[in-house]
């Protein structure tokens, strides 16, 4: 134990170390506390950048890319036409091969 006598300088001594501890201890939180409120704002401001960012990628992607169906679609409808010619030309080869074949003879 303490002896008596020496509890006032022990008193002295610990007292202000501890409240310059918890002063300190103050000082860092509060500058942790404002750094990280300044990171949210920044952070704020770039989600808020790439939100715009995005919705013009979207307008610009809707006008510069064909959707899956509609290329589906397109491509069906010209795969059919391609078939329909090629019927014709086989048709019409057909036709001329008879001609040809009657001219011979």
């Amino acid at each position: 134990m303490v002896k008596p006598e020496y509890a006032p300088i022990i008193l002295t001594i610990v007292v202000p170390v501890v409240s310059l501890l918890i002063g300190v201890v103050g000082y860092l939180l509060k500058d942790i506390r404002s750094s990280l409120k300044d990171n949210v704002k920044d952070h704020k401001e770039e989600i808020e950048q790439l939100k715009k960012d995005l919705a013009n990628f979207k307008t610009m992607v809707a006008h510069q890319y064909v959707h899956k169906d509609d290329y589906i679609r397109v491509t069906a409808s010209f795969d059919k036409k391609m078939d329909d010619v090629v019927k014709e030309i086989a048709e019409l080869n057909k036709n001329v091969s008879e001609l040809l074949a009657k001219e011979a003879k």
